[in-house]
């Protein structure tokens, strides 16, 4: 018997919550994710989960962790909102945002090769 995988899905309103909890608590994401109780099935802590809550949340406002994945995905424009200038904190929140999505990006290229290394050439 297949066992079925439980994915769970937040609300806007909830993954809200929790922004602003760490915003105005001052909260760590790794104490975040113990609060909201954020385990992974392996047991191990998901503090990637409120952290890239809060940077869409900083980079696009409320507005963009009240969307559904499948709205955000209709919109086929997705630019970064203008920054105005002096504003030194969007700057370094647009910075990290970056750098995880470079990082992201690195971890799948290595994978993708790692996979097309294994397969065995048919060619021959």
């Amino acid at each position: 018997m297949k066992k079925k995988k439980n994915n769970r899905l937040w609300t806007g309103e909830f993954k809200i919550k929790v922004v602003e909890d760490i915003l105005h608590n001052d909260l760590s994401y790794s104490q975040a994710a113990r609060k909201y109780n954020f385990y992974l099935k392996s047991g191990a802590l998901n503090d990637t989960l409120p952290a890239r809550w809060t940077y869409t949340y900083q980079l696009y406002g409320k507005e963009r962790l009240l969307q559904s994945p499948k709205e955000y995905r209709k919109k086929i424009e997705r630019a970064f909102p203008k920054l105005p200038d002096g504003d030194k904190d969007l700057y370094e929140v647009r910075i990290k945002h970056l750098e995880m999505e470079l990082e992201y990006t690195k971890k799948v290229v290595a994978l993708v090769q790692q996979r097309s290394s294994r397969k065995p050439n048919n060619s021959q």
